[in-house]
This record gives structure tokens, sequence and C-alpha cells, in this order.
């Protein structure tokens, strides 16, 4: 059995938890493990401007350029992030959950690798 990868280093609280979580359910390669990374490095900077947005006080609206009431730049930050999460997620493309057996690889991935070793 090959160790768990450990996190990388440039990661904060949120990405180390995203990333315990997914190493311990999942079996990755190599490109997968890079996908992970930057979901978690996303998170790290969600977890951020969360907190930032909370420090402000949970502001909905601002004063723009024209002295117009806008909405809070920090909200259109926070969104995207969560959006760019998503998206690394849904790249690695996890099963729903892992079977009780242990860790999993991607389905599609052993399908394919039966397919290959049986000559289909």
């Amino acid at each position: 059995m090959t160790a768990k990868p450990k996190p990388p280093t440039n990661l904060s609280t949120a990405g180390k938890a995203l990333w315990t979580e997914v190493v311990a359910r999942y079996t990755l390669r190599a490109d997968e493990l890079r996908c992970l990374e930057d979901a978690c490095a996303t998170t790290d900077m969600l977890a951020t401007l969360e907190q930032e947005w909370r420090d402000a006080g949970r502001p909905f609206m601002s004063t723009g350029s024209m002295g117009q009431e806008v909405e809070h730049p920090l909200i259109g930050s926070i969104d995207k992030m969560r959006k760019s999460r998503q998206a690394f997620i849904r790249q690695l493309k996890l099963p729903d959950e892992a079977p009780a057996g242990g860790p999993v690889v991607n389905p599609a991935r052993a399908a394919a690798d039966t397919r290959w070793k049986h000559g289909a």
C-alpha cells in the first residue's frame, strides 16, 4: 500500500482540510493531484475572502466611483472563487461516495483499464 500524498506546503487550513479529505477517500493520478492542489488553493483564497467580508461587517452594498450604490466587490470575488473551486472539483470527476472497501479510483479510468487489460 502506498502512502497518501501529503498536502502541499503552500496550503493553509481550509485547503489542507480539503486535500486530506479527498486523498483519504480516493486514489488520484499526478495530474489529478495537481488539479486537487488548485482546488485547495482556491479553497484557501475563498476562506480568506469570506473572512475579510465578515470582518468588514458582511456588507452587501458599497459606494461606486460616481457615488452610486453597487454590490460590494467582495461578494463578486467570493462568487468567482466558489465557481472556480467547483470547476476544479468537477474536473476531478470524483464519484459521489467511496465504497466501504476503501479508496477508489476514478470509475471511468477503472473501466478503461479493464477494457485495456482484456483487449476490448
